[in-house]
């Protein structure tokens, strides 16, 4: 493992293009083949896509990159911030009208797009009014002359074109750009509406710090390949699974869909993955049924017993007897981090049993994201681990449970955001100090091992690791004239996965008008037709699939605010 720091993004990217030059870094399918970005040739796009912003009065400015995981998207992302510019990464998910409303509510100069979500951008200029280049990422289209783009609709390859062209010619601007590590390089929104969504601000010292952290405890080395599964919007993915691989010299590798996921570890045959539970949980599974299909569930079974008994006694055949399970992942898999959202701690020593290193960590889009991480020679089920190097965590304690001082967990160091975009009553909420509250309940052990007991802030965490935001739904369920209290939680089915869930005190009196009377079957049926309606309009991850009645108010605080960490 390297000994080196990341200092800034610029000397980040010059050191590995210097350091690992010819290697791969990013390898790819495109054109019904692989292909590849080695560290050097990535510096390389890096400078001339710098070069040609800068020269077209986008240093400094507000750039959108929205698409599939790809090598264009994390130049861009690299790109702006190196010329001193603002990234803001959107969830491809989102509809064409929420992307919009962030470009503007932030001012973007600039989007740079996959071209199938061109549709998001047609028309002319007039509603996006701070926009003045869109440019989209096809890889269908060859690279254009190195002719001065107008503004308006511009290829990326014309657009990488004309930044090479500026660098054949002796342009050297890139170099001198000075470096502001506490300036503000990207805005993250989190899910929600463009009016209810906060826009998390993070500067280079803070995604620095993280990736600096981040090597030490993660366990990759340069000689890792790593399979890019999560959104590459996300600060979890970005950080850990595309820029700190960047920094240590490791092998990425991008999956192009979920549905082929497994024939793709085959195929890239990764030695760490960074994950959320679902993917987990899922593979997990599928290992179990295909030994059962084959009538091998007993030997599986069998062999686990007998290969923990060997390592009792120090001898280790895991790699022998689980070759076929190992497999599934590409058979040279060693190490996968999994956060995002809480794992069955079950799971850790089942593949371990395996000979998979499987540890679960902590982090949070305001920490740029990394807080935590179960070290991989102290992996405690449960925990997410100790704080990673440079922060600091206290419980602000709330109640002792066994023992256990159990309160909110506060943290701090340098990679705390620097605030919500234009919300300074919200940053003062979660901001006392130096000390960032994370809204998470839990506790530390002994020896500063995190465990995490609450729910993450009211966010409803699903097993894919997607966010739903309750108030956003809950401010939907209000408008229902038979809805006088309410609160939207996840609830677990029968399946195990999380379900969105409304928790409905009715409005009596108007069922009364309704001639409902307090049946809560005939409220409830009103209330279903109401919701089906409402699911209609939302993202398949916000809709409210669970539906409970009950005949009480809530308990509320002093202020009559309902007290959401006491309801069951």
């Amino acid at each position: 493992m390297t000994n080196d720091v990341a200092y800034d993004f610029r000397s980040m990217v010059a050191s590995s293009a210097d350091r690992f030059s010819e290697k791969d870094y990013l390898v790819y399918k495109r054109g019904g083949g692989l292909e590849s970005v080695t560290f050097e040739g990535f510096e390389e796009r890096v400078r001339a896509l710098s070069e040609a912003f800068l020269e077209l009065g986008l240093g400094g400015a507000s750039i959108a990159v929205i698409g599939e995981t790809s090598p264009e998207w994390i130049i861009t992302y690299v790109a702006t911030i190196i010329i001193g510019g603002v990234i803001v990464p959107l969830d491809k998910e989102l509809s064409a009208e929420a992307v919009r409303g962030f470009i503007n509510k932030v001012g973007c100069k600039a989007v740079v797009y996959g071209h199938k979500f061109a549709s998001h951008f047609e028309g002319d200029f007039d509603e996006l009014s701070s926009l003045e280049y869109k440019i989209p990422f096809d890889p269908s289209v060859t690279e254009s002359s190195a002719s001065r783009p107008e503004k308006g609709v511009v290829p990326f390859l014309q657009m990488l074109g004309f930044g090479r062209g500026l660098v054949a010619n002796g342009c050297e601007r890139y170099d001198a750009i000075p470096v502001d590590m506490e300036k503000v390089c990207a805005i993250l929104f989190t899910s929600g509406t463009t009016g209810s969504s906060k826009g998390v601000m993070l500067c280079q010292k803070n995604i620095i710090h993280a990736i600096n952290a981040s090597y030490r405890v993660t366990g990759f080395e340069a000689s890792d390949t790593v399979v890019s599964v999560l959104p590459i919007h996300h600060t979890y993915e970005m950080t850990c699974g595309i820029l700190t691989p960047l920094f240590i010299g490791a092998t990425v590798c991008i999956n192009d869909s979920l549905k082929y996921i497994v024939r793709n570890f085959q195929l890239f045959r990764p030695t760490g993955l960074v994950l959320v539970p679902l993917f987990v949980s899922t593979i997990y599974k599928r290992i179990w049924d295909t030994a059962r299909k084959g009538n091998k569930e007993k030997i599986l079974r069998n062999s686990i017993a007998v290969s923990n008994a060997l390592r009792k006694v120090k001898v280790d055949t895991r790699k022998i007897l689980f070759k076929s399970v190992r497999e599934v992942f590409g058979g040279r898999i060693k190490r996968i981090i999994c956060g995002g959202a809480p794992m069955p701690p079950d799971l850790v020593a089942e593949f371990e049993a395996f000979g998979i290193n499987l540890c679960q960590g902590y982090g949070i889009t305001e920490c740029a994201p990394l807080l935590s991480v179960c070290p991989e020679d102290d992996n405690r089920p449960g925990s997410v681990g100790p704080p990673i190097p440079g922060v600091q965590v206290k419980i602000d304690v709330e109640e002792v449970e066994d023992g256990k001082e159990i309160g909110e967990i506060l943290v701090k160091g340098p990679n705390i955001m620097k605030g919500y975009f234009e919300d300074r009553t919200a940053t003062e909420e979660v901001l006392s100090g130096a000390w960032f509250r994370t809204g998470d309940y839990g506790y530390l052990d002994k020896d500063g091992f995190i465990f995490i007991t609450g729910r993450k802030k009211n966010v409803i965490v699903l097993n894919n690791g997607k966010n739903v935001f309750p108030e956003e739904i809950e401010e939907y369920l209000y408008k229902f004239d038979l809805v006088a209290e309410c609160v939207v939680i996840g609830r677990k089915n029968d399946d195990d996965n999380v379900v969105v869930t409304a928790l409905i005190y009715p409005d009596f009196a108007k069922a009364e008008e309704m001639g409902l009377g307090t049946d809560l079957n005939a409220i409830g049926g009103v209330i279903k037709e109401k919701l089906a309606e409402l699911n209609r309009s939302l993202p398949s991850f916000k809709q409210v699939r669970g539906l409970e009645l009950r005949r009480n108010e809530f308990e509320k605080n002093t202020s009559k605010k309902i007290i959401r960490y006491k309801i069951k």
